[in-house]
C-alpha cells in the first residue's frame, strides 16, 4: 500500500503462462470467508482461472494475515485504489482489471470504485449497502444493535485477539485456538450485551474493535460517514457495475440504490449503461421457514448468476460482444408466498428499469374503531373507503420491547425471538403494543414490485419516539409472514441525511416511514396486513422515550404512542404495484 503497509494476496492463476485480465476480491473473513479455489459466498476463484483471468484474493488490512490496523470500511478507499492499480501493473496482468464479492468485499468494491482506479474495468457488488450510516450501522437513525455487535464478535474480535496473542510472542497454533475459544465463551454472553445501558457501557471492544465506539460517538450524518457515502458520490464512479442483492437482506436497500444511482448519475456512459440489477430472494441470514425456490432458465440460480457474472466480466473486461449489453438492465425475483405451509414459489420478470415501466401506486387507508390492537382488534386496511375511525394508541415499555422475529438479520441467531428471513409472525401479534390493520382477503393476485412506505400520521407523550412498521402476507390458512420492516426515530422524520429536529410531546406530526423494495405476489384470497409498533429488539437499539443522547442514556420512560387516520390526517399503506400481473402455479 501507498504507506508501506503489506498485505496478503493469493494468486490464481490460468494453467498456461501468460498475461491476463485480473478479477480481484479483498476480504476481511480470512479463513472464515474468501480463501480457497471455491466458496458458497465469494470464493470460486479457480472457475476465474479456468476462464482465462487471474483471480487475486486479499486479506484487507489489519485482518488475518495482512499487516495493518483494521478500521472497517474507511480504509478501503486508498488500499482499493492501490490494490487495483498493483494487480494492473504485475508481469501476469494485461493491465485490465475487475472486482468482485458480496457483502463486506462489495464494501471493498464501492469504496475503491469511488477512487475512480484508471484500470478497474468493471465490478459486481453484491448484498452491500451503499450508506454506511442508513442501512449499514444505523437504520433511519436507531443502532442496528445486532448486526454491530454479533458481526464484531463473530468475525473480527476473535481475530483481534488472535493477533494480539501473537504479538505478545503466543505461537500461531496457540493463539488460534485461543480465539476459537474466546468466540465461544463469548457468544454465550452476547445476550446481555444487547440489554446493557448505556450504549457505550459495553466494554468488550474497547482494544479489540475500538471502532465500535467511534460508530456510536456519530449517531447521526455527518462528515465521518460522508467520507464513504457511496449514494452522493456516484458521480465520481466510471466503470459498470452488475449489482446483485435479495429481497431479505439487510443490505437490499443499498442493493437498489446502487442500481438506481449508477443508472442516473455514474460518472460515465459506460458506466450508467452497463450498470444492472439482479435481485433473488433470502439474503443474510437466508430464507427463514418460509422459502423459495429460485430457479432462473439456465437452471440453479447461483450457478446461473455466476455465469451471468463471466459474461459480464466478459463484455466490459474483454471487450467480448456476447450480447449482454443488449439484455434487460434489471433481473427480478417475485417471491410468492404459499396458501398454507412453508413451500413458496415465484418467478423472474425483467426490464430495463426499477420499478418497472406501467408501475401504478396502490393506496390502503388505515381505519378502525379505535382499537387495533392485536390481530384479533378491529384495524383494517381499505383501498376503497378513505382512512377514518377513532385514533388507535399503545403503551411502549423500553423494558419490555417487541422482539425481533424475522427479516434481515446478521451474524448471530439467537433462539426464536431472533430468527431471520420470513416468519410467522402471528405471535407478535397477540401483544398488546402493536397495531394490527389488515385488508379483506384479495379478489385478484397483486404484484407488489417496488419501493413500499407507510405514511402515518402520529403522536407520542415521550420527547422522541420510534415507529416500527411491518408489511406482512396473511395466508388463507392465517399464517402472517413478514415481507418488510423498517423503523423511524421521531427526530429523523425529515431524513436520516439531515440533522436530526426534536418533536413536542402530545403534538401530531406526519411521518414516512420508507421500508424498502420488494418483489412479491400477494395473491387471491391472502390478506395484506400492516403492523404499527415501536420496537424491535434486540435487533434495533431500543428508544428511550427521554430524548436523550441514545449511546450514553441509561434511563428509560414509558411513553403512550398513538396513530392517527381521522379526517385531515390521512394515514395509509403505499404499494407500488405492476398491474395484469398474475400467478400460474408451476
Amino acid at each position: 500500500m501507498r504507506d508501506g503497509v503489506l498485505l496478503a494476496t493469493d494468486l490464481y492463476s490460468p494453467a498456461e503462462p501468460g498475461r491476463y485480465p485480473v478479477i480481484l476480491q479483498r476480504t476481511p473473513y480470512g479463513l472464515s470467508l474468501g480463501h480457497g479455489c471455491s466458496g458458497a459466498l465469494s470464493g470460486r476463484m479457480a472457475f476465474w482461472a479456468e476462464h482465462g483471468y487471474v483471480g487475486v484474493n486479499q486479506d484487507v488490512r489489519g485482518t488475518f494475515r495482512s499487516r495493518g490496523t483494521f478500521t472497517p470500511i474507511f480504509q478501503e478507499q486508498n488500499d482499493g485504489y492501490d490494490a487495483v492499480e498493483w494487480a494492473a501493473a504485475q508481469p501476469w496482468s494485461d493491465g485490465r482489471v475487475a472486482m468482485s464479492g458480496q457483502s463486506y468485499f462489495g464494501v471493498t468494491q464501492w469504496q475503491a470504485a469511488l477512487t475512480a482506479p484508471p484500470h478497474l474495468a468493471a465490478f459486481t457488488p453484491g448484498q452491500t449497502a451503499t450508506d454506511y450510516h442508513d442501512n449499514w450501522t444505523y437504520q433511519n437513525g436507531v443502532f442496528d444493535l445486532w448486526f454491530g455487535q454479533s458481526w464484531i464478535l463473530h468475525f473480527f474480535a476473535p481475530d483481534a485477539y488472535r493477533r494480539q496473542l501473537i504479538a505478545n510472542g503466543m505461537s500461531h497454533g496457540d493463539a488460534l485456538a485461543a480465539s476459537n475459544r474466546y468466540l465461544a465463551e463469548k457468544r454465550v454472553e452476547i445476550p446481555r450485551w444487547v440489554s446493557k445501558v448505556p450504549l457505550t457501557g459495553l466494554s468488550e471492544f474497547r482494544t479489540l474493535a475500538p471502532y465500535y465506539y467511534d460508530w456510536l460517538a456519530h449517531p447521526n450524518y455527518d462528515d465521518y460517514w460522508a467520507k464513504v457515502d457511496v449514494e452522493t458520490q456516484f458521480n465520481r464512479v466510471k466503470a459498470p457495475a452488475l449489482v446483485s442483492g435479495a429481497w431479505g437482506d439487510l443490505f437490499a436497500v443499498g442493493s437498489v440504490r446502487g442500481f438506481e444511482g449508477m443508472r442516473t448519475t455514474a460518472a460515465t456512459a459506460a458506466a450508467r449503461e452497463g450498470t444492472m440489477l439482479v435481485m433473488e430472494s433470502a439474503g443474510h441470514g437466508g430464507a427463514g421457514i418460509v422459502t423459495y425456490r429460485v430457479e432462473t432458465p439456465r437452471g440453479d440460480s447461483e450457478l446461473a448468476f455466476r455465469d451471468l457474472q463471466l459474461r459480464f466480466y466478459d463484455h466490459h473486461v474483454k471487450g467480448l460482444d456476447n450480447g449482454i449489453d443488449r439484455e434487460p438492465r434489471v433481473h427480478l425475483f417475485v417471491q410468492v408466498p404459499p396458501d398454507s405451509g412453508t413451500q413458496g414459489s415465484g418467478f423472474w420478470m425483467t426490464g430495463d428499469t426499477f420499478p418497472l415501466p406501467g408501475t401504478e401506486t396502490v393506496i390502503f387507508n388505515l381505519r378502525s374503531g379505535g382499537r387495533a390492537n392485536t390481530r384479533f382488534g378491529n384495524g383494517v386496511l381499505d383501498r376503497a373507503q378513505p382512512a377514518d375511525g377513532s385514533d388507535d394508541s399503545f403503551v411502549y415499555d423500553p423494558t419490555n420491547p417487541v422482539p425481533s422475529h424475522g427479516g434481515g438479520l446478521c451474524c448471530l441467531s439467537l433462539g426464536f425471538y431472533l430468527n431471520s428471513g420470513a416468519q410467522d409472525q402471528s405471535l407478535l401479534e397477540l401483544r398488546n403494543d402493536v397495531l394490527v390493520y389488515t385488508s379483506a382477503p384479495l379478489t385478484e393476485d397483486l404484484a407488489v414490485i417496488g419501493p413500499v412506505k407507510v405514511k402515518v400520521w402520529a403522536t407520542t407523550s415521550a420527547p422522541d419516539a420510534d415507529l416500527v412498521a411491518k408489511l406482512v402476507d396473511v395466508q388463507p390458512s392465517g399464517f402472517a409472514q413478514n415481507i418488510l420492516e423498517r423503523v423511524l426515530r421521531s427526530r429523523f422524520r425529515n431524513g436520516s441525511k439531515r440533522p436530526p429536529v426534536p418533536i413536542v410531546p402530545d403534538r401530531a406530526y406526519e411521518y414516512e416511514i420508507d421500508l424498502g423494495y420488494t418483489a412479491t405476489m400477494f395473491k387471491a384470497r391472502h390478506r395484506v396486513r400492516l403492523d404499527i409498533t415501536a420496537s424491535k429488539f434486540p435487533h434495533l437499539a431500543r428508544n428511550h422515550n427521554t430524548g436523550g443522547d441514545p449511546s450514553t442514556d441509561d434511563r428509560f420512560r414509558v411513553a403512550t404512542q398513538t396513530i392517527h387516520h381521522g379526517p385531515g390526517r390521512p394515514s395509509y399503506l403505499e404499494l407500488a404495484v405492476v398491474p395484469g400481473v398474475r400467478f400460474a402455479a408451476p
